[in-house]
């Protein structure tokens, strides 16, 4: 196709790109590229003007320049950063201690009024944040003992109200970040170890350190973010030593990059084929089957991930969720007899560098047995809205559950409830929806758990996704120390993180 014989251009435009973002500015070493400035080649462009209400939370996230209440530790459990400590008060209510002598970027102080304002706003934003999905938040300001204190209260029991406020969604902001309620803006208005001073939105991103932040002065002078989509000019400019961090790196061609230059970490993430349920073909149970089936003689783990990553169990990966290790093998409908003869559609996107790969295999897969099958691959940017509109009958989607509120049950609830706002299946059941309902009510995280597991099975059983393989994140470290231990992949720069060049 037209789409591959271009792809060699798009790389060679794309380093264009990443070089002028890089290239230094003038003489000063806080300039850009300077000895005291991280070069991050990041793997995703914003959609949405950074708004936290959608995938863009995180590129902010990561970089050091936002921060939520409460974060989580590499094991998952939560932590204080903007709340100093917190409890329960009752099935409904939380009451969290503010951190004193905070300030935004923009110099406003951090106050319990803030933070609640922050917070409702998320709570009213349309569509919901991910991390708020099958409920919704109540915050207030009071005055405790300590300090200031943000009651936050639940229109339902919600034992993992506390992870919900981990997810870079729910960051806290400058009340000036506001302007635009539908898309607050973290240029300026954030809390972190780095102030985001300048961005095009396109290319690139410049943070300066913020030198009052909580946690001490961070130990460079500013990070220079350029955002390239394309993992081939991410593995170019890293390799001649125009960026110290490259994220996402492609796993086939690794084997360029010296060992001691990379960085690879398990993640809660499994790369997954969805089936539209309100496709006209994939609506019926022996034609998923089909596709199932057919997707299952491959070996897309050890071929296009060239062995750096695992064959998927399931939707979740054992190796990093042990309690997800004993699951029982779902069971699949009847395939059906013939593939239909309506031409469908097979979608990912080009900024993970296997995923067009995988659709390429896997439309080779369902063609031998008889469907006709068009591949679309395109930026994310370009494709988030068809994807959760249904526009494709088939997407090959790269997804962490861990990423929003580090719970199966969350996770499950957003990606395949009736009401899930990340529901690229477009699948709907209502029994299945009664069982998430009543998940979410357990607090035992064992019985949570076995919750989550019960009703993956039910997922995989009528094949409204195949799990493909679990992944691991890839980055390429020239002299960069002190990144964030973080298996959700949220958090990249920290206030310790430095470079030696």
């Amino acid at each position: 196709m037209n789409r591959h014989s271009s792809a060699p251009a798009a790389a060679l435009v794309a380093t264009a790109a990443l070089l002028t973002a890089c290239s230094p500015g003038g003489s000063s070493d806080a300039g850009p590229g300077g000895d005291d400035r991280l070069r991050f080649a990041y793997a995703f462009t914003p959609t949405t003007a950074l708004s936290p209400y959608s995938d863009d939370a995180t590129t902010a996230y990561a970089a050091g320049a936002t921060e939520t209440l409460v974060r989580l530790d590499p094991a998952g459990l939560p932590e204080p950063a903007l709340a100093t400590a917190w409890e329960q008060v009752d099935l409904t209510t939380w009451r969290f201690e503010i951190r004193p002598d905070v300030v935004f970027h923009d110099g406003t102080p951090v106050t319990g009024e803030t933070v609640a304002a922050a917070l409702d706003a998320a709570a009213a934003a349309e569509p919901a944040p991910r991390a708020l999905s099958g409920g919704s938040i109540d915050a207030t300001a009071e005055e405790g003992p300590n300090g200031d204190v943000v009651v936050v209260t639940t229109a339902e029991p919600d034992p993992v109200l506390v992870q919900r406020l981990t997810s870079p969604e729910l960051v806290v902001l400058a009340p000036s970040a506001y302007a635009d309620p539908a898309r607050p803006t973290p240029v300026g208005t954030g809390t972190g170890p780095y102030e985001i001073t300048d961005t095009d939105l396109t290319t690139q991103m410049t943070l300066e350190a913020n030198p009052d932040y909580w946690a001490g002065a961070p130990a460079m002078d500013g990070v220079d973010v350029t955002f390239v989509g394309d993992a081939g000019a991410r593995l170019q400019a890293f390799r001649s030593d125009q960026v110290d961090l490259a994220q996402a790196l492609p796993a086939a061609q690794l084997d360029q990059i010296d060992e001691d230059e990379l960085l690879a970490v398990p993640l809660p993430r499994t790369v997954s084929l969805h089936l539209t349920q309100t496709s006209d073909v994939l609506a019926d149970p022996g034609q998923r089957e089909l596709v199932r089936a057919a997707v299952a003689e491959l070996d897309l783990a050890g071929t296009i991930y060239a062995g750096r990553a695992e064959p998927a169990g399931g939707l979740f990966n054992a190796a990093v969720s042990a309690w997800a290790a004993d699951r029982e093998a779902a069971t699949h409908p009847a395939a059906a007899a013939a593939a239909s003869t309506t031409p469908i559609t097979l979608a990912t996107f080009t900024d993970r560098p296997e995923l067009p790969e995988m659709a390429t295999a896997i439309a080779d897969a369902l063609r031998a047995v008889g469907f006709e099958v068009e591949v679309v691959a395109r930026p994310y940017d370009e494709m988030e809205t068809d994807y959760l509109d249904g526009t494709y009958d088939l997407v090959i989607m790269s997804r962490s559950y861990g990423q929003d509120t580090a719970d199966p049950v969350g996770y499950l609830q957003t990606d395949f409830g009736c009401d899930g706002t990340y529901n690229i299946s477009r699948s709907c059941d209502a029994a299945l929806d009664a069982e998430l309902a009543d998940a979410q009510l357990v607090a035992d995280p064992d019985e949570r758990a076995a919750a989550a597991v019960a009703v993956e099975q039910q997922v995989l059983g009528d094949v409204w996704a195949v799990p493909l393989v679990h992944d691991a994140t890839q980055f390429g470290v020239q002299g960069v120390t002190g990144l964030a231990s973080d298996p959700f992949e949220r958090a990249v720069v920290t206030s310790t993180t430095s470079v030696d060049r």
